[in-house]
């Protein structure tokens, strides 16, 4: 019996290799787009083109292609967040938001974004107008009452109780409001000294219900010691529910907390991944300005995103960790390979 291999036996067997060799390269596209599929839903138009980008097709450069693919489904993710706020504020209608959301392309959202920001603009104006019509009628009765206003302060004596009603002091009334806002909640300084209640900024956050210190990067643009870009890993393996993850070149979870914990923040060398439960208590039902959590306490948000690990694992998925989605207010699992966030938190005392 022959067993001589032909022509057509070795072009078949080539052809394999390289379709094998391309689905291996894939992999990172099809790891991007479960990453991203929630953000896709918003963008349903997109569906036939990603399919069209998963088909397996040998001689593709799918390294430029993820990377390509990455800055474009974070363009997507900004600009679904941007709908969500313009729906908010500027009651953009479910018609205009869909016309913006189809003008999207997959790699790049640069029209959708134009429009969205003339439609804004369109939209302030609108506001705009009709504040100053409601001004215009308001004009001559502010100028009858204005009299009559000055003889009753006039009347109010220096000894008279102050309430919040009272204060007519723009400022004093920011910083009452502001210490309000607070209340639960402790703003620490870089030394981990307490500040006011009142101060512009702060390194950390203490919740007075769970005694829990969180970190809050200085200003937006830093990141430290909160950061993006990080995969899941741990190399302890009564912790890492099986797998430890993914090294990323040193870019990953562990790594980062051995740096943070070696420099401190805030006088602090004990800074930790929170729990699934830690991180999930951290979520509102309303978003706050783009996400579903208290901006105005973790003040570093927009710098940061709206995916975050935690330290919990599962049992049924050793390669995936769970993360929090304050972009839609809920939790999941999310593959170690990934790069997400981190807010990092220590127990107070």
């Amino acid at each position: 019996m022959s067993h001589n291999i032909t022509t057509h036996d070795f072009s078949h067997y080539l052809h394999e290799l390289l379709v094998a060799k391309a689905a291996q390269q894939l992999e990172p596209v099809r790891l991007l787009v479960a990453e991203y599929q929630g953000i896709l839903a918003n963008f349903s138009h997109l569906q036939s083109e990603v399919d069209k980008l998963l088909h397996i097709q040998t001689g593709r450069d799918y390294e430029q292609i993820a990377q390509a693919l990455k800055q474009g489904l974070q363009g997507l993710e900004k600009l679904a967040t941007a709908l969500a706020k313009a729906q908010e504020d500027y009651a953009l209608s479910v018609v205009e938001a869909d016309d913006v959301a189809s003008l999207a392309e997959l790699f790049s959202t640069r029209i959708a974004n134009q429009i969205l920001q003339k439609t804004i603009a369109a939209k302030r104006k609108e506001q705009e107008r009709l504040v100053k019509r409601l001004t215009e009628k308001t004009a001559n009765k502010s100028t009858d009452d204005s009299e009559k206003s000055t003889q009753k302060k006039r009347k109010v004596t220096e000894s008279s109780p102050v309430g919040l009603e009272d204060i007519t002091d723009t400022d004093n009334k920011k910083l009452v409001n502001a210490e309000h806002r607070f209340t639960g909640w402790q703003k620490i300084g870089k030394t981990g000294e307490v500040l006011a209640l009142t101060s512009p900024y702060w390194a950390a956050v203490i919740e007075q219900q769970t005694q829990l210190m969180w970190a809050v990067n200085w200003l937006g643009e830093e990141k430290f010691p909160n950061r993006g870009e990080l995969t899941w890993f741990n190399p302890d393996s009564a912790n890492n529910g099986g797998d430890a993850g993914h090294k990323n070149e040193g870019k990953n979870t562990h790594d980062w907390l051995v740096q943070v914990n070696k420099i401190g923040w805030c006088g602090f060398y004990d800074w930790r991944l929170p729990t699934l439960s830690e991180l999930k208590n951290l979520l509102t039902n309303e978003i706050s300005q783009y996400y579903h959590i208290r901006e105005d306490v973790f003040s570093d948000m927009q710098s940061l995103g709206s995916r975050f690990w935690t330290s919990s694992t599962d049992q049924a998925n050793k390669d995936y960790a769970w993360a929090m989605y304050f972009g839609y207010g809920h939790d999941g699992l999310a593959h170690k390979s990934y790069t997400l966030n981190v807010r990092l938190v220590r127990s107070v005392g």
